[in-house]
C-alpha cells in the first residue's frame, strides 16, 4: 500500500508536468502585426507616452500591487503578485486627460497632484487650476483580495469639457494571442469572431482585451459613457466631465473573480454585464469553471464557503468512492498473495520470462488485475487536480471566515498541522498491512512525509488545505473499514 502511495505522488507530479508542457499556453514568436479589427484603426490616433516623474505611491492587497504617480495621477504599474506579471510596460500608464471646449488637450503632464488620503488600499488625490477653472478629485480603492479596482473621478471644468480615460492595449508579449472585446447593445463582440469597431456609441457597456487562455483586462464605466474607443495602442472611454466611476479588472481569466466583479457591477447598475462570457480558457479551464459553479451553488444555501468546500469534497469523493473501494480491495488482494509471489520470484530469479509467466498464473488463479490498484488512481487524479486548481484561485471575499479561520484565501497553520496529522494517521493505517521486511525502508521514509507536506504547503490558501484535509479524512475512513473487511482469496 505504501508503494501505491508513492505511485500516487509520482502520478500527481506527472500530471502537473503534462499540464505545464502540453496544456499551458506557450509564448509564440513575436510578430510585428497588430490584431485586425472590423474597422481600420488609423495610426494617427496613437496616444503620446506619458512618462510620469512625480512621487510613486503603492497600493496593495493580497493579489495586486498598484503604483500610482502623483504627476498626472496616473497608474503606471499593475503587478500581479502570484503570476509575477506587470500589466503595464515601461512608459505605459492608465490615465485620463481632458479635452476643453476650445479643443485643447489638457494632459496633466508636469502637474503634481496633492495627496488628500493615503492608505494601504486607498488613495485620494486633488489638483486645481484656478485660471482654467478646473478641479480634479481622484480616488482609487482596492478590495482586500482580487485583481480589480474602483476608480473615481470628480471633475469641475468649463461646460463642454470631455474626459478621456485610457488603458494600454498590450497586455502580453505576442499580439497574435491578444483579442479585443466589446460589450455593446447587450451582445459581446469578439475581434476574431464577430469583429470590433474603432468607436462605439453610448450603448457601450465595457471594453476589454484578453490574451489566449491567460490574462484579461476589462474596463467598465459605472456612470455610463458618451462613447468607447479602440486605438492602435489603447482602449478607453469618453465621458462628459463631472462624476466618472470605473471598475477595472486586469488579471487572470478566472471565472470566480470575473463573476465577483460582475456581481459588483450588477449591484451598482442593476444590469448583468456578462463578464464571464469573455473567458477563453480551454477544456481544463471549463472543467474548473464547472467545479467553481458547484462550490457557488453550495454556498448559495449554506452562506459559508468552508461548509461549501466540505460538501463539494464529499460530492466528488462520493462519486469516486466505487473506484476508491476497488483500489483498496485490490491492494489487499495483492498483499494476500505476496507469499506466493515471493516464492515464484525466488524460484525463477534467473529466468525473468518464466517468473513473469508464473506470476500471471497466480493473478489469473485468484482473479487479480495488477493494474486495478493503479487505474482508479489514474482516473481520480485529473479530477482532484482540477478541483485543486479551482480552489487555488477562488476568491472568498463574500464570506471568507470558517470556524477559527478568518480568511479561507490565506494560509492557516493550525489547519495545516491538522492535515499533517491526518496524513500521519493515514500512513499508520497503511503500515498495519505491511508486515514484510522489504516494506520497512519505505515505511521509515514515509514517516517524514507529513513534515515534507508542511514545508511545501504552508503558504497555500486555507480553502485548499480544507479540501485536502476533508479528502484525506474521507480516505482514512474508507481505508479503515476496508482494511477490517476480510478479502476472500
Amino acid at each position: 500500500m505504501e508503494k501505491n502511495l508513492i505511485l500516487a505522488i509520482v502520478l500527481s507530479v506527472s500530471i502537473l508536468i503534462i499540464y505545464n508542457i502540453f496544456l499551458m499556453p506557450k509564448p509564440k514568436k513575436t510578430v510585428p502585426e497588430t490584431p485586425q479589427v472590423q474597422q481600420k484603426i488609423e495610426e494617427k490616433t496613437q496616444e503620446v507616452p506619458f512618462a510620469a516623474k512625480g512621487k510613486s505611491i503603492v497600493l496593495e492587497n493580497t493579489s495586486l500591487r498598484l503604483t500610482v504617480n502623483t504627476e498626472g495621477g496616473v497608474i503606471n504599474s499593475w503587478y500581479l503578485k502570484d503570476k509575477k506579471i506587470n500589466f503595464l510596460k515601461e512608459g505605459e500608464a492608465i490615465r485620463f486627460y481632458l479635452r476643453l471646449p476650445d479643443g485643447e488637450n489638457y494632459t496633466f503632464s508636469g502637474t503634481d497632484f496633492q495627496i488628500k488620503k493615503e492608505k494601504d488600499k486607498e488613495l485620494a488625490l486633488f489638483w486645481e487650476d484656478k485660471e482654467k477653472q478646473i478641479k480634479i478629485d481622484e480616488t482609487i480603492n482596492l478590495p482586500d483580495q482580487g485583481y480589480y479596482i474602483f476608480y473615481n473621478l470628480f471633475i469641475e471644468s468649463p461646460p463642454g469639457t470631455r474626459c478621456y480615460f485610457i488603458h494600454p492595449t498590450r497586455i502580453g508579449k505576442n499580439p497574435e494571442d491578444e483579442e479585443r472585446l466589446a460589450y455593446w447593445e447587450s451582445h459581446l463582440y469578439k475581434e476574431k469572431k464577430e469583429g470590433v469597431r474603432a468607436e462605439y456609441d453610448s450603448k457601450i457597456k465595457w471594453l476589454g482585451i484578453r490574451e489566449k487562455r491567460d490574462l484579461i483586462t476589462v474596463m467598465i464605466p459605472l456612470s455610463g459613457a458618451e462613447k468607447g474607443i479602440f486605438k492602435t495602442d489603447s482602449l478607453g472611454f469618453v465621458t462628459m466631465s463631472g462624476r466618472v466611476n470605473f471598475v477595472i479588472y486586469s488579471g487572470p481569466q478566472s471565472y470566480p473573480y470575473l463573476r465577483l466583479v460582475n456581481g459588483i457591477v450588477n449591484n451598482r447598475t442593476g444590469e448583468d454585464y456578462h463578464l464571464t462570457d469573455a473567458l477563453n480558457i480551454g477544456i481544463w479551464g471549463y472543467f474548473s469553471v464547472g467545479l467553481s459553479r458547484l462550490l457557488i451553488f453550495f454556498y448559495s444555501f449554506t452562506k459559508n464557503y468552508g461548509i461549501a468546500i466540505i460538501l463539494l469534497t464529499l460530492l466528488i469523493y462520493g462519486a469516486l468512492s466505487p473506484l476508491s473501494i476497488k483500489q483498496f480491495e485490490s491492494m489487499q488482494k495483492m498483499q494476500a498473495v505476496q507469499p506466493e509471489l515471493k516464492k515464484v520470484q525466488q524460484k525463477f530469479k534467473n529466468d525473468p520470462k518464466k517468473m513473469q509467466a508464473e506470476m500471471m498464473k497466480i493473478y489469473s488463479k485468484y482473479k487479480i488485475n495488477p493494474m486495478a490498484g493503479c487505474l482508479p488512481m489514474i482516473i481520480q487524479l485529473p479530477i482532484i487536480f482540477v478541483l485543486y486548481r479551482a480552489l487555488l484561485g477562488f476568491p472568498f471575499a463574500e464570506n471568507p471566515s470558517f470556524l477559527w479561520i478568518k480568511n479561507l484565501g490565506k494560509p492557516d497553520i493550525p489547519l495545516l498541522l491538522a492535515l499533517a496529522g491526518c496524513m500521519f494517521l493515514q500512513q499508520r493505517i497503511s503500515q498495519r498491512a505491511q508486515r514484510g521486511k522489504d516494506q520497512e525502508g519505505i515505511a521509515k521514509i514515509m514517516q517524514f512525509f507529513p513534515l515534507f507536506l508542511i514545508v511545501i504547503l504552508w503558504s497555500l490558501p486555507s480553502g485548499v488545505m480544507l479540501y485536502w484535509f476533508t479528502s484525506t479524512l474521507i480516505s482514512i475512513i474508507q481505508q479503515f473499514f476496508i482494511s477490517r473487511k476480510t478479502v476472500n482469496i
